[in-house]
Parts: structure tokens; sequence; C-alpha cells
């Protein structure tokens, strides 16, 4: 535990350039120590999930494994050009691989997790927060009015009439800002959940 910890601790994140770069090395080259620097550079997302299910001294290490097989299927079916974040559909392997041992195990039922959810009810609650996650990425990337617009009404639950007055438009243009941002989220929605069910 403590040599893993250590490990965490002194690993050397890569700048989006060398990561990309390590990327077109595996992908393009099948260069073997590219994959398995890929592997090193993201095992803080593990730890950090793991942590998440408050598992007990015997358990995490175990959950630690699951995770890093989650983690090495997600290195080697992920498509850097999918316009996606690797992080993001890292976290839907990781935490499934632990699920799924969870819910096999009758260690499931042993301790609480993600705020003493039923292992039945995990899967959901999961796919539920990485989707959120995935939104919020998504909503970064509109258009500005479009992004005032989403941000105002669905993640500061401001009325129309309000919205529409701080920002200084009108109400029927604000609604048709509405339409098209809901219209590209839900596009590259769809599209990010067809690439999670390959």
């Amino acid at each position: 535990m403590k040599e893993y910890l250590k490990k965490i601790r002194d690993l050397k994140l890569p700048t989006p350039e060398e990561e990309q770069a390590l990327w077109f090395r595996y992908k393009n080259e099948n260069e073997q120590e590219a994959r398995q620097e890929l592997i090193s550079y993201y095992q803080p997302l593990v730890f950090k999930l793991v942590q998440q299910f408050k598992a007990d001294r015997g358990v995490f290490m175990d959950l630690i494994q699951e995770g890093n097989l989650g983690l090495i299927d997600a290195v080697d079916s992920y498509r850097p050009g999918f316009n996606t974040r690797f992080s993001t559909f890292a976290v839907y392997h990781i935490r499934g691989r632990i699920i799924d041992y969870l819910n096999k195990g009758s260690r499931a039922r042993k301790f609480p997790v993600m705020g003493d959810i039923l292992p039945e009810k995990l899967e959901e609650t999961v796919e539920r927060s990485i989707l959120a996650d995935r939104v919020k990425e998504l909503v970064k990337g509109l258009p500005s009015k479009e992004r005032q617009v989403i941000n105002k009404r669905f993640l500061d639950s401001k009325k129309a009439e309000l919205a529409a007055a701080e920002m200084g438009i009108s109400l029927s243009y604000l609604y048709r800002l509405q339409k098209k941002a809901v219209r590209r989220l839900r596009g590259k929605l769809a599209t990010f959940i067809h690439q999670w069910n390959k």
C-alpha cells in the first residue's frame, strides 16, 4: 500500500502535447512502451475513483487492481480523434470494472459505497454522474451566447424572462439560442454514448 501511494505521488504528468505524442505512437505505430506510459500516467485517476468507494484496507487494493484493468481496457479501446477527453472515457471503464467486481462478490455490502447506495443501484448512479460530467464539458465548448443561456436556464435554474433580461436579448431570441444549444448537446452526447456502448 505504501509503495503504491509513493508511486502515485511521484508520478510526473505529461503535458497535453506529450500525451498527444504518446497516443500517436501507440495507436499509429503500435508502440507498447507508449501504451505502458499512458497506463502509468493515469494511475492517479484509478486511485481517486477507488477512494469514492470507502473500502477498508483489505478490499482497497483489490479495487485498485480491478480499476487498473478497467484503465487498460480504456487505453486499448480509446480513439484519440473522437473528440472525447480520455479521462472522461476512462472513468466509465474504471468504475464499470469496479462495480462488476463488487456486484459479483459478497464484499459488496460490507462497506458504504458512494453515499450508501445499494450495489444494484450503483451502475445507474455512476452512469448519471459520468453523463453529467460530460454535459458540463460539452457546455464549455458551446458558442458564448448559447453557453450563457444553458448556464442560466439549467445550471442556475433561472426563468427564461430573467435570463433574457440579464443577457439583454429578447425572449424569443433566448428560446432560439436555447433550442440550438440543446440540439448541439444532444448530438454530441449521442455520439459519446454510442462510443460507450461499443
